[in-house]
Formats: C-alpha cells, structure tokens, sequence
C-alpha cells in the first residue's frame, strides 16, 4: 500500500510531528538515550517530506534554503547523538541557520521598519552581548566558535524581523517566533554546556528547537505559497 503523502491535510503533519516530538522529549524525560536513535532523525525526515509536499513543486528558488536548513539540522541532530562529534553538529547547524538566513536576506517584498522592529533587533542585539559575557569564560577552547555560532544566530533572528516585521501575516509573525524560539533553544544548550546545566534542559532544548523548525519551515514556505 502506497502512501499518498501530497493527500494529506495539514492537520495530519502536525499531529504526527507533534507525536514524534512529545515521544523525543519522552525519552529524554524517562532517559531512554538509545530509543532516540530513532525518534530525533525522524523529525526532521518528516519535516523534510513535509516541506516537499508543501513547497516542492514551488518555483522560487528560495526554497532550496528552507529544503537545506532542514538537511544540515537532520544531520546534526545525527551527529549531536554521539558526544564524540560535537563539532560536526555544531557545524551543521551553523550551516542551518545560515540557510534561514539565506532565505530572510532574499525574502521579497520587504515591509518598512518600524519602532517595534527596530526595539527587537536592538534587544536581540543586547542579549547576544549579555550570553557572551556570561559564556565567554568558561568557554575555553571553544570561543570563537562560540562567538561564531552567538553571531549567527542573533542575526537570523534580526533577518526575520526585517523579512517580515510582526504586523505581517500570520506565516511572516510565524517565521519570527521560529527564529526566536531557536535562539531560545541554542541559548538554553550553550548554557547547558559551558556555564551550569539544570534539571530537564534538554526538555527545554528540545521542545523549543522542535516547535522552532516546525514553526521556521511551515512559514516561510507558506510565505512562498501566497507570495505574490
């Protein structure tokens, strides 16, 4: 029995992803490590079919950033499974966000900025300064690619804010609270990792990078589907 992916309804993809993300989030709760072998690579499997049922047959070519950004973050929630290949993961999902921010930069037509946008780039701005400040020490070897990795994403959020501004429709504000609650999941993560861990963060990572891709590819290709 073949299965008809281009018949099913929204509402369908979101329920199975959601499913995947909970069962991930699961076995991190339960510490269940190897079960997610399977759960963590299929998320993004499954956004990726998703994505080309909704924007595959798309002629912007644009969308080939939103189709690579979930290819490089597949691969580095591969890599991040295993401890001994960090840096392949981090790589790769500097190779994500630089593909959403591909898309932003080329994102057309673009509204005009107003006070409010302006306010959030500044405070993405602020906020950046501050998580260098408080992981710059203990970072040791890893600083640069730490201060890499801050700068990258503090401007793929900035870039969706001046893509689409938040009074754009409901796909452009989605692509926005995407950007965010990736930043937000990178931060937790960075915390994690070099300044102190807390009980179920990696809860917080994965719930907010889970919703986040869901939210970044679901938008800017719904933006690409009404684009005029």
């Amino acid at each position: 029995m073949r299965v008809q992916f281009h018949n099913m309804k929204p509402a369908y993809w979101i329920t199975v992803y959601f499913l995947i993300l909970l069962a991930d989030i699961g076995m991190i709760v339960f510490d269940v490590p190897h079960a997610r072998f399977i759960t963590k690579p299929l998320l993004m499997i499954l956004l990726g079919v998703f994505g080309w049922v909704l924007g595959g047959k798309l002629h912007y070519r644009s969308r080939n950033f939103i189709f690579a950004a979930v290819i490089f973050s597949w691969s580095g929630d591969v890599f991040l499974l295993f401890p001994q290949f960090f840096l392949p993961g981090l790589v790769s999902f500097l190779i994500a966000h630089l593909m959403y921010i591909g898309f932003f930069a080329t994102s057309k037509p673009r509204p005009p900025i107003g006070v409010v946008e302006i306010m959030a780039m500044i405070a993405a701005l602020g906020y950046a300064g501050i998580m260098l400040w408080i992981l710059l020490p203990a970072a040791g070897a890893m600083k640069i690619p730490v201060i890499a990795y801050t700068a990258v994403i503090t401007g793929m959020f900035i870039l969706s804010v001046r893509a689409f501004s938040f009074g754009a429709p409901w796909y452009g504000r989605r692509c926005i609270f995407g950007a965010f609650l990736f930043v937000v999941s990178d931060s937790v993560l960075a915390f994690q990792l070099f300044y102190a861990d807390f009980p179920y963060s990696g809860v917080v990572v994965m719930a907010t990078y889970g919703v986040a891709q869901w939210l970044l590819v679901s938008g800017s290709l719904y933006y690409l589907r009404n684009r005029i």
